[in-house]
This record gives structure tokens, C-alpha cells and sequence, in this order.
């Protein structure tokens, strides 16, 4: 049933709120048991002041006192928050959702200022390449004022750096080592971190401290893929799959990053300070890959797949296997410096900086692919995670050698950024101020994907895996849920690169100069988008309510240039340009009916622009030859006429502040977006493109829908239970639900789709204990399906479902510089899942990762 919501039950929830808190009733725990504010606690307490404070709506992850987030990766720290979902890679969190708003949607600052991203040609940041350990808190603003960018529907992720301002001491030194066993691999990855800082002068005016951080995981997954499931009579699923595929990951993942920040106060009202952070990510991946071709369309039309009265068992008669490996490499680097300062003269603050950003990805790789026959195919559908073999599994002579390619993928983005921003206070009320402010960024961004590809020689130049010993020993895919699959015969790697790196055996490989030209051009793109803007707003404290109407106006420059092919190799630079404003007005007003109770009703516009890929006029043109000569190609073009997504915004929050440490918080919120991008889709027959005959030729370019909406509610509750009695009193609990309903209307449908990366449903929660020496917590969070890409039609989409994770974490301090923890993450060897057409049964991915368990050690000066 569709989620529905109305914005009128924040009222009730204003009146409930105002009833007393009973925890600042409870009787004050013995002088002998009382609680040091550290660790969680601290956490917490400095999370939600910042919260409360904030003029926007606002949820916060903080450091505690010593500077440490509750967890390592950026998107898992706030995946704790409310209406936060995060999509996980090889088991890692890496994009994150706001309020059912895809990744791409959001905007990620450091410091303020817009970071950027690595990740080849689109807007969205993945999260892990940064280290949680660097940074003094993550804040994460869903109701935006007027001086914060326009670039982000679902949210703005800012990143806050640490500085040596941020310690109550005047030196600080803390480092942590940590060693861990993964129970799938039995591989032990390591990470470790380190700052160091300080203040100094006479008057401790000078402040600088840096820090840096290092992971190494090792580690190894197993995963089932099947592809395009379509209906199929008497299945009892009502489909199946084309194929089958089960895979052997191998991968080594490395993280190094760095901050450093040097302040200066030269007096009290001026702060001059250099900020700088430095992270990469690098991964080194080995997987092995078997495919089984059992229900193809073409053998479903020739009778060649024949179902069992059961409906779940049968046998294919005509199929084809292809195993292939991949050796690949993978790079991305954040480096950002930035410098500025906020000066105050009697009733004006003057607020400047600049900053520049160099992101980096380089993505180079090698794909083996042979191919055989393997004859009759028994399948079994019993179980959600079916199965498929050979009755007589090909031997190594049985695999034909079929594609041999080369991947070298890269892309920089530079990043100057410079802003002022004036604030004069106002005479009445003690909060009340006018700001206005400008804002320049000036982006220059390149992507180069080169993929060449070597296909197989004359009938007299041709090789099997077994012909020249290229085969590696048989592997097991362990995919969980008492399936074993059995990956025969695998391809060494060592082996099968020294055979191609061989020039004697250049005759076995040959180039396939149109479909290179074509991969080495038509994903390329240049591109420059300057963005300025400027604002004004006012805060008006009129006692109990406050008003905070402001506008902000954007003006886009963007440039871009593509390539497309013509006469399969001529390539043909294409160029295009776009300058479009955005008027984005906000009002936000905050409520105090009492001291412990916040009210906060906001209307906010926002934008999103579009990927870069969306927008580059090249495109993509793939094809594949028929047996009778004919080709069934697609081409994917970009769409450089493509109109950013305006979204106008509804809020309301009821915040209360019961008891330190603690908050029960309602909000509902509604969005409604023009312009959403979709993928328009439709298919020719016996045509013509670039010079060559297809038989079957499917476009597909992104286009401009008419409108989507969102709607959702989010509740929160964190309290430290410190008025228990005893060893009661060390307990706290923290959890939050999120329920959001979205309508995406895609022309050419009946019904409307949901909003890409959107779950229905998130919660989690948290229970906590911290007294004396011991510190511990067990964490939960639920990720609900959500819809990842649109299908030509409904039965095509694509979804991730559920997602579970339970982690717990205890530590023990010795002495007071030195503490020694323990933590188990993803506790229930939870894969993760995607399926097809709204069908959980219709499996296209599940992959398993293993718990992961760490032991390690603080020190702290």
C-alpha cells in the first residue's frame, strides 16, 4: 500500500512534545558512579547541540572529545542517521541516499567548499574513499539556507576537517592499530591512524595539527549474477533467466589519506587559517567468471529448453559457456587545499576563502573471455539461488579462445572555488542578522576511456585454454545458502597475461580496429562548468520564532565536447554548450514553545544537474554479428539539451530536547520535482547507423521527464539512560525510522516508477554502554529494497533489496592513555541482493562477503 503522509500531523506532534521530559527528574547517580562525558556519549551530546543550533535542518555525525568518529568510512557513519540509505560495494559502504534522493543528487562539500568527485564522468561521491578518522563531524543538511549551494535535491554531505581548535587541551596526540581476520578469506586486513597537534604563542594563538590514516583488506567474495529474467510458461517463478553466472573475487584494497590545518588568531576578531586533505583508494582485483547461456530467447524459439511438469526443474539441450578472467586496477584520489579567514568589526563578520580540488581516477584492466559448448544443461529452480550445470563439465581443450581486451579508463577534475560572504547584525531581537554573499566555481573535468579489443584469428590461428596450459586449478564459488558452485575450468592469470604479452603469439590476437576506435572515443569527454552565484538572507529573532527567508541566484556556464562515429571510423568531435539561471527562494522558520522544544517549518528550491555522461553529445555504439551475418548493435547517446531537475521542498520538524544527551525528533517532509532524467528507449529494425547494416538496433538516449514527487517521515530517539541506578545507569540506546513514497512519471509508462536508490522503509538502531573502564555497543541498521535502474519497461527493472547489517564493538581502557577494543562487523554474513521486474525471487545478484572481526589499540596524549 502506497506510504501516504500529511504535513498537518506535525501539529500534534508540537503539542505532544511539549510534555515534560521525565529523565531530567531522575535522581543523580553516586559521586563515586559518575560519568565522565567521552566516547559515544560525547558523540552524542556534541551531535545533537550542533543539531539544535542550526538555522536549516540539519543531522550531524560528531567526533567525540578526542576526535574519533564511531566508524572508519565516511558513509557508514552516516548511515546512522535518519533518512540515510547507503549502497554497499564488496562490503563496504560506499553512495549514500538522502530522503530517497539518488547519490548523484546530493552535494558534497569539505569544509564548505564543493569537493568534486573521482568517479569517472558523474556527480556522485563514493563515500569510502574518504577515512572517518580525519574528520571532526559530518553534517548532513536536508533544509538548505540561502548561502549554502543550490546543487543538491537530496541533501548537502559536508565534511568538516579537524583543527587543533577543536581539543580542550592545548596538545593532543592520539593513534590507533588495528589487525582483523575475515572469516570467508581467512585473509587479516589492517588499518591504523594517527594526529598530532597543538596549540601555541603566548596566547595560544596559533593552532596546527595534521593527521593521517592507512587500511590494507585483502579479501575474497563469491557471487551469483543471472541476467534479463523474462516470463516463461509453466515456470514457477513465471520466468527465468537467460543465463547463469557465479564468480571468484580477489581483491586488495588500500586507503592513505591525510589532513593538515594551520590556524591563526591574531586578536579576537580575526581567524586566518590553511586547510588540507588528501585521500586514495586503490584496488587491485582478481575475478574469475562462469557463464552458462541455458534460456536465451533464440533457444526458447528453436524448443531447445524444455521444463518439467514440477515447473522448477528441466534440461537445455543447446547451450554455451564463457569463462573469462579479469586483472584490474583501480585508482581514485581527492587532494584539496583551501585557505581563509573570518574577520569581525563591531557588528559586521566578513567570511572569504579559496579553494582548490584535484580529483583523480585511473582504471586500467585486462579481460580473457573463451567460450565452448557444453552440451545438455540440467537446471533446478527449488531454491531462490538456483542451479544450473553441465552434465559433462567442458574440460580446459573444450574452451576456444573468443576476446582479449584492454581497458586503460582516466579522468582529472581541477576545482577553484572562491567565496565571500557579510554578515551585519541586526538592532532587535539577540539573534537577528542580514547576509549576503557571492560564491565562483570554476570546474574543468576530462574523462579518457580507452578499450581496445582483440578478437580471435583465422581457423588456423586459433587456440583452446588447454592447448597451451593456460588453465589455473578449479575453483569454488561459496555463495552461501548451502549453494556451491563450481567455476571448471578457471584461467591462471600469471599464465594466460605472459601467453599474451608474448609477440610470438601475436598471431592469435587480433586487433578489431572499428570497435576499438569506437571505445577509445565515444565515452571521452571535455568539459568546463563555471557556476556564480550569489544571495541574501536575513535571520529575524522575534523571541519564541524565528524567520529565515532568503534567495540565492546560480547562472551555469557549461561547455562540453563529445565524440560520435561515423562510417565505423570516422571520428567526429561534437561541441556543446548551455548557460541557464536558477532562482532558488528558501523560507525556514523555527518555533520554541518552550526550552526544550524546537519547531522547524521550511520551504526550500534546490537543483540537480545532470551526470556529465547524461549530458556529453557522444555516445556509445555497440554490436555483436549473427551467425548469418547480419548485426544486433545499440547505440547510447547523451543528451547535452538536458534541463537540470528543480525541486521545490516542503519541511516540518518537531525536535525535543529532553534530558542531556537525549532527543525525540518527528519530521515530514515533500518534494516535487520537474525535469527528472530518464532513459528513452526504442528499438529499429533492418536500418543503418554509422556506415553499417543492422538487423536489430536499439537507441537509447536520456531525456526530460514531466515531474516526480517524494514524500516521507522520519522519527529519532537518542537517550543516555544515566538516571538508571548502578550498572544501569551506563546504558543508552539510539534508533531511527525513515518511511518515504515516491512517484517517477516516465513517459510511454502506465504506471509511475519509483525514484531511483529509494527505500520505502530504513531504520536502525543502536544500544550502548559506557561506564567505568568498559565501553561497548551492538549497532543495526535496515536498508529497504529500492529501485537502481529502469527497465524499457516494467518486468526490466532492476532492484536492490534488503539490506541487514548488525556490527558490535567493545573496548577497555587499562589506563588513561591507553585502551584496548574489539569489534565484529556484519555479524550475520548478510549479502547483498539485487532482482529484477518487482519479482525478490528474480535473482540477478547475490554476493557474499563474510564477517570481518578487528582487535586493535588507542593511545592517547
Amino acid at each position: 500500500m502506497p506510504i501516504k503522509f500529511s504535513l498537518a500531523g506535525v501539529s500534534v506532534i508540537a503539542l505532544l512534545a511539549t510534555t515534560p521530559a521525565f529523565a531530567q527528574d531522575a535522581a543523580p547517580a553516586d559521586e563515586g558512579d559518575a560519568i565522565v562525558v567521552t566516547g559515544q556519549r560525547a558523540q552524542q551530546e556534541r551531535s545533537i547541540e550542533i543539531k539544535r543550533d542550526a538555522v536549516g535542518i540539519m543531522d550531524v555525525a560528531a567526533a567525540d572529545e578526542i576526535g574519533q568518529l564511531p566508524d572508519r568510512n565516511v558513509a557508514e557513519v552516516i548511515e546512522r542517521l535518519p533518512g540515510v540509505g547507503v549502497q554497499y560495494d564488496q562490503g563496504e559502504g560506499r553512495y549514500v541516499a538522502i530522503r530517497g534522493i539518488p547519490s548523484d543528487l546530493n552535494n558534497y562539500t569539505v569544509n564548505g567548499f564543493e569537493l568534486g568527485n573521482p568517479d569517472g564522468n558523474t556527480r556522485r561521491l563514493p563515500l569510502d574513499i574518504v577515512s572517518g578518522q580525519l574528520l571532526n563531524r559530518v553534517e548532513v543538511t536536508k533544509a538548505k539556507t540561502a548561502d549554502l549551494d543550490g546543487q543538491g535535491i537530496g541533501g548537502t554531505i559536508n565534511l568538516v576537517t579537524q583543527t587543533a581548535f577543536d581539543f580542550a587541551e592545548p596538545f593532543m596526540l592520539s593513534a590507533n592499530a588495528q589487525v582483523g581476520y575475515q572469516t570467508l578469506s581467512e585473509k587479516v586486513p589492517i588499518r591504523g591512524d594517527a594526529s598530532i597537534g597543538g596549540r601555541f604563542g603566548s596566547d595560544e594563538q596559533f593552532g596546527i595539527l595534521i593527521g593521517g590514516s592507512y587500511s590494507k583488506r585483502d579479501f575474497q567474495s563469491f557471487g551469483i549474477f543471472p541476467d534479463d529474467w523474462t516470463t516463461f510458461e509453466g515456470a514457477a517463478r513465471g520466468g527465468m533467466p537467460t543465463n547463469i553466472k557465479y564468480t571468484d573475487y580477489r581483491l586488495e584494497r588500500e586507503r592513505i589519506g591525510g589532513i593538515a590545518s594551520l590556524d591563526w588568531r591574531p586578536s579576537d576578531t580575526t581567524h586566518l587559517w590553511v586547510r588540507g586533505l588528501y585521500s586514495k583508494f586503490t584496488e587491485n582485483e582478481y575475478r574469475q567468471r562462469f557463464r552458462l547461456d541455458f534460456a536465451t530467447a533464440d533457444q526458447r524459439d528453436n524448443g531447445t529448453v524444455t521444463l518439467n511438469p514440477d515447473g522448477v526443474t528441466g534440461v537445455s539441450t543447446v547451450t554455451e559457456q564463457r569463462s573469462d578472467l579479469r586483472l584490474e586496477y583501480k585508482e581514485k584520489a581527492v587532494l584539496v587545499g583551501m585557505i581563509g579567514g573570518e574577520t569581525k568589526l563591531d557588528d559586521w563578520t566578513f567570511d572569504y576563502g579559496l579553494a582548490r580540488s584535484h580529483n583523480k581516477v585511473v582504471e586500467p584492466n585486462q579481460l580473457w573471455q573463451f567460450r565452448g559448448n557444453p552440451g545438455i544443461v540440467d537446471f533446478d529452480f527449488t531454491d531462490k539461488l538456483y542451479s544450473a550445470a553441465p552434465r559433462t563439465p567442458l574440460t580446459a581443450d573444450g574452451l576456444g579462445f573468443r576476446q582479449y581486451t584492454v581497458q586503460d579508463e582516466s579522468g582529472d577534475e581541477y576545482i577553484w572555488t572562491g567565496r565571500l560572504d557579510v554578515t551585519r547584525r541586526l538592532a532587535f531581537g539577540d539573534d537577528s542578522w542580514l547576509k549576503v554573499g557571492g560564491k565562483y566555481r570554476a570546474t574543468d573535468k576530462d574523462f579518457d576511456s580507452n578499450n581496445t579489443v582483440y578478437s580471435r584469428g583465422g581457423s588456423d590461428a586459433r587456440f583452446t585454454l588447454g592447448q597451451f596450459d593456460l588453465q589455473g586449478p578449479d575453483v569454488i564459488s561459496h555463495v552461501g545458502g548451502g549453494h556451491n558452485y563450481l567455476i571448471t575450468p578457471a584461467i591462471d592469470g600469471s599464465l594466460i597475461d605472459a601467453f599474451t604479452a608474448d609477440p610470438a603469439n601475436a598471431r592469435f590476437f587480433v586487433l578489431d580496429e572499428t570497435t576499438s576506435v569506437a571505445n577509445a572515443t565515444l565515452l571521452d569527454i571535455d568539459l568546463s562548468e563555471n557556476i556564480a552565484s550569489g544571495y541574501a538572507m536575513a535571520n529575524l529573532d522575534f523571541g519564541s520564532i524565528t524567520v529565515t527567508p532568503g534567495i540565492r541566484v546560480e547562472r551555469t556556464d557549461l561547455s562540453i565536447r563529445g565524440f560520435q562515429l561515423e562510417n565505423e571510423s570516422d571520428v567526429v568531435p561534437v561541441t556543446a554548450k548551455r548557460k541557464y539561471t536558477n532562482w532558488l527562494p528558501s523560507l525556514i522558520v523555527r518555533i520554541e514553545p518552550s526550552d526544550d522544544v524546537i519547531v522547524r517549518l521550511a520551504y526550500t528550491r534546490s537543483v540537480g544537474r545532470p551526470n556529465y555522461s547524461d549530458l556529453t553529445p557522444g555516445g556509445e555504439i555497440g554490436y555483436e554479428q549473427n551467425d548469418d551475418g547480419t548485426f544486433d548493435g545499440s547505440v547510447s547517446l547523451g543528451n547535452p539539451s538536458l534541463e537540470p531537475y528543480i525541486a521545490d521542498a516542503l519541511d516540518a520538524s518537531a525536535e525535543w530536547y529532553f534530558a542531556k544527551g537525549g532527543l525525540l525528533s518527528v519530521g515530514v517532509f515533500a518534494k516535487f520535482i520537474d525535469n527528472p532524467v530518464y532513459t528513452q528507449s526504442f528499438t529499429l529494425l533492418d536500418t543503418s547507423y554509422g556506415g553499417r547494416d543492422y538487423a536489430v538496433l536499439g537507441f537509447s538516449q536520456k531525456a526530460n521527464g514531466t515531474s516526480a514527487d517524494i514524500i516521507g517521515l522520519e522519527l529519532a530517539y537518542r537517550q543516555q539512560l544515566d538516571f538508571l541506578p548502578g550498572f544501569l545507569s551506563g546504558f543508552g540506546v539510539e534508533a531511527n525510522m525513515t518511511l518515504i513514497d515516491s512517484n517517477l512519471k516516465v513517459p510511454g509508462r502506465n504506471a509511475p516508477a519509483a525514484f531511483q536508490e529509494q527505500s520505502k522503509l530504513l531504520y536502525g538502531g543502536q544500544i550502548f554502554y559506557q561506564k567505568g573502564p568498559i565501553e561497548a555497543s551492538v549497532a543495526y541498521h535496515h536498508t529497504g529494497r529500492a529501485l537502481i535502474a529502469l527497465g524499457a519497461d516494467a518486468l526490466g527493472d532492476q532492484y536492490n533489496d534488503d539490506l541487514r547489517r548488525l556490527d558490535a564493538k567493545i573496548s577497555v581502557k587499562l589506563f588513561d592513555n591507553l585502551t584496548l577494543f574489539a569489534e565484529g562487523q556484519n555479524l550475520t554474513d548478510e549479502p547483498t541482493r539485487q532482482y529484477q521486474g518487482q519479482r525478490r525471487d528474480w535473482i540477478i545478484q547475490n554476493e557474499r562477503y563474510g564477517r570481518t572481526f578487528y582487535a586493535g589499540a588507542s593511545v592517547r596524549f
